[in-house]
Formats: C-alpha cells, sequence, structure tokens
C-alpha cells in the first residue's frame, strides 16, 4: 500500500525520539532506532493494531483527541501538533485569498522598513521562500540575486545551493539551523495543498541539488522559522557568522529575515558602504 504523508510523519518522528528522554525504559537490544510502535500507542492510549494502521495508511482520520494523544506520546511541540491535525484532514484545496496575496507586490512601506536597516542585510520572502524584495546589504550578501535566474532568487537555493551558504554545514544541521527550519516551515505551510504540482517540483528540483535539504526534508518536522545564525563565505566579508531574526508578515507565509553583522567588523562596514552606494529596497524583479 501506497505511503501516506500521515504515516510518514508518524513513523519520521516516531524513530527520532529517543526512548529514554520518552520515558521509556530499556529492555534488551534495540534492532531500529526510535519507539516501538507499540510504545507509541500505549501513551496514546490506542491499541498498537490501531496505531499500525495509521502508520500504514489503513485507517480512516482519526478523532481530534487520537491525535493529541499521539502528539503527547510523541513530544510533538505545539507547531508539530497542529501540523499533525491539519494532515490528518489534509485534502487539496482551492487557493486561498492569503496564497494570492503571497504573490502580490510587496507593500511600500514593507519596502521602507528595508531600506531603514542601513547596515543589516534584510529581505522578503514568500510562502515557498522566494525572494520578494531586498535591499542593498542584502543584495551584497546574496550575490546580487536580481542578475540571478528565478529559480535562483529563493532563500532555500541561497542556504543549500549558493557556494556562499551551501558550504557550512551549520546551515544544514537537523535539530537547529537556518535549512532545518526553511524545510520545516515550507512542509507546515503547504499541509493542507498535498496535491500542489508546484511546490512538489521544488522539493524534487531541491532534494536533487541538494542531499542536505532531502536529508532534512525527509525528517517530516514542522513549524515556522525563527532566529537562529547563517553562516556564509564571502570574499567581501570577515566574519562567517551572521545573527538573524525573523518577523511574520500579515499575509500568511511571508516573512522578513533581517540579519546583523557584529559591530565593527568588515561587514558591518561593507553593508553600511552598500546602503550608501545603492538604490533602495526593491521588488524582485518580476514581480507585480
Amino acid at each position: 500500500m501506497p505511503e501516506t504523508p500521515l504515516g510518514a510523519f508518524l513513523r519520521a518522528r516516531r524513530v527520532r525520539l529517543v526512548p529514554s528522554e520518552a520515558g521509556v525504559a530499556a529492555s534488551g537490544r534495540r534492532r531500529t532506532p526510535g519507539l516501538r510502535r507499540e510504545e507509541v500507542a500505549a501513551r496514546a492510549g490506542i491499541s498498537p493494531d490501531y496505531y499500525a494502521r495509521l502508520e500504514q495508511g489503513r485507517q480512516r482520520v482519526p478523532t481530534g483527541p487520537v491525535l493529541d494523544g499521539i502528539a503527547d506520546a510523541l513530544h510533538l511541540a505545539d507547531a508539530e501538533r497542529a501540523y499533525l491535525h491539519r494532515l490528518a484532514g489534509g485534502r487539496p484545496v482551492r487557493e486561498r485569498e492569503g496564497d494570492r496575496a503571497g504573490r502580490a507586490a510587496v507593500s511600500a512601506s514593507t519596502l521602507a522598513l528595508l531600506d531603514t536597516l542601513d547596515a543589516a542585510p534584510a529581505f522578503v520572502t514568500g510562502p515557498t521562500f522566494d525572494l520578494l524584495a531586498w535591499n542593498r546589504p542584502a543584495a551584497l550578501l546574496m550575490a546580487e540575486p536580481a542578475r540571478r535566474p528565478p529559480h535562483e532568487r529563493n532563500l532555500l537555493w541561497q542556504v543549500f545551493c549558493c557556494p556562499y551558504g551551501s558550504r557550512s554545514a551549520d546551515n544544514h544541521a537537523p535539530d537547529r539551523s537556518i535549512g532545518a527550519d526553511l524545510v520545516a516551515s515550507l512542509r507546515a505551510h503547504h499541509v493542507d495543498r498535498p496535491a500542489d504540482r508546484a511546490l512538489a517540483d521544488l522539493v524534487g528540483r531541491f532534494s536533487a541539488a541538494s542531499p542536505a535539504f532531502a536529508a532534512l526534508w525527509s525528517q517530516h518536522r514542522a513549524g515556522p522559522p525563527g532566529p537562529g545564525r547563517l553562516h556564509v563565505r564571502h570574499p567581501a566579508l570577515d566574519t562567517e557568522v551572521l545573527e538573524y531574526t525573523v518577523l511574520a508578515l500579515p499575509e500568511p507565509g511571508r516573512y522578513v529575515f533581517a540579519c546583523l553583522a557584529p559591530p565593527g567588523s568588515r561587514a558591518r562596514e561593507a553593508f553600511a558602504a552598500a546602503h550608501r552606494t545603492g538604490e533602495p529596497a526593491a521588488p524582485s524583479p518580476g514581480r507585480p
């Protein structure tokens, strides 16, 4: 029987859960990592056979209390719990107003915000992390995205494929990294659109281009991006680590990323110089 998205998620989270952290006492040698199906079932208050059918795609959509029990058993975070509920009831849906807004022009006020960050690379991303707008420091950091083909004007490409970002394994660490956050956010935002061909093509393209992306996608994490560190190897900068913060915009799936270089660093000076000599923040070429 073909694997279902719900079954794949449950299996991925189960095998990543360390038994000792889940309060499971050691009981001999384990042939596979993580918890056993019967251990998850016992902690969720359901039968092992019922849980096995869920993982195997042979069970109808479970009830809310059953899903909450499974979420507790798997120690899911709030975002992953919400993702589980949406995934269990996931059906192809028509394009929503928020998705259309995701392709609309970036507002003048958001562009003005980017332009006020004179020494901080800042940019706006859409639901699939396309770069919708950026300021001059961000253009320096990301090797002039306006001059790149459309498929490279994407934060996923910058992190997983661009030489500046892809060479650092720290950007792809499975537990906490910008790459892990981006992949988890991509999965969470598109959970209720399993038949989205454009998303499938994007995932296939990045999985083929980057083993690191493929490995993170297979973990089935889900949640919004948060602040962290971006590791870059850039010839114009003297630092390889930039702190960044993330602001959610009103449109679903749209974020502002702002990167901070250490005070007094060559990177900070280079970003400030780019701001002084460059153009104001502007939308991505080809956007409305």
